[in-house]
């Protein structure tokens, strides 16, 4: 895998799945994080065309912790995201921390394990992501003491911005993480301090974060961290804005490359 391959998580585009694709192409993106929702039966053939790689499939939700039956479900769930993965030569899929409030606790660690051990079999890989309104590991520190303490080879982080920043937290978070157990890095920014609570997080986070550079996370702290950590995996943007997305795909693909290249060139 080359140094940094640069990415668009296709959420901030409009329009048809193959649309999305090609202007994440045409913009300089190298790879995309693609939605189940958007890999059709031509993705494949449309991906080899433009020579464009996947980052990840999104996304396994709520996956530990599921309670009575939905255990199973949840099991099921993530091999159709492998059959999915697979379709389109993807090795990675992320299954953030769970939101659920009547989560089982007990039960996380012996799911992230199975989880990790069914990925293996058709050497996947699992991205977790500790959100901001998860109702268990919602901090880049719980998530790693977490990962640290079950030692599974195929599991590793996300780095998302506004996670880290929505609670309060700063570049520091990244101390102590060695760098192969980042797995991806998704830079976006805001314009202040998101209302606090679950929902509000979550509605803010979904509609308006912003390009980096556009509001007041310190990016260029976080970038100099992990470039001096020897971070060489995916780096992009992943950014949830309305007005970002009601403009065409083409447009607000090229003003996340720019965006991208002002801190990661």
């Amino acid at each position: 895998m080359p140094q940094n391959p640069k990415f668009l998580n296709l959420v901030l585009l409009s329009g048809e799945p193959e649309h999305k694709l090609r202007a994440a192409r045409a913009a300089g993106f190298g790879q995309v994080e693609i939605w189940r929702e958007d890999i059709d039966a031509s993705t494949p053939q449309l991906a080899n065309a433009l020579n464009l790689g996947f980052t990840n499939v999104q996304v396994l939700r709520d996956f530990t912790g599921a309670p009575g039956d939905e255990r199973l479900q949840k099991r099921a769930e993530l091999r159709e995201f492998i059959r999915l993965a697979q379709t389109i030569g993807c090795d990675t899929i992320q299954a953030p921390a769970t939101t659920r409030e009547d989560c089982i606790p007990e039960r996380i660690d012996e799911d992230l394990r199975w989880l990790a051990s069914e990925a293996a079999r058709y050497n996947m890989r699992i991205m977790y992501e500790p959100m901001a309104w998860c109702s268990v590991d919602n901090t880049l520190p719980l998530a790693w003491q977490r990962l640290q303490r079950l030692d599974q080879p195929n599991i590793g982080l996300v780095v998302d911005l506004f996670h880290i920043c929505a609670l309060g937290g700063d570049a520091s978070q990244l101390d102590g993480i060695p760098a192969d157990r980042i797995y991806e890095v998704q830079l976006c920014d805001m314009a202040d301090v998101p209302p606090q609570g679950k929902e509000a997080l979550s509605e803010y986070a979904r509609h308006q974060r912003l390009l980096p550079g556009d509001g007041i996370i310190d990016v260029a702290r976080f970038v100099d961290k992990l470039k001096s950590a020897g971070y060489c995996g995916p780096v992009g943007i992943e950014v949830f804005n309305d007005d970002l997305k009601a403009q065409p795909a083409d447009v607000a693909a090229q003003r996340a490359w720019q965006a991208l290249n002002r801190y990661w060139p």
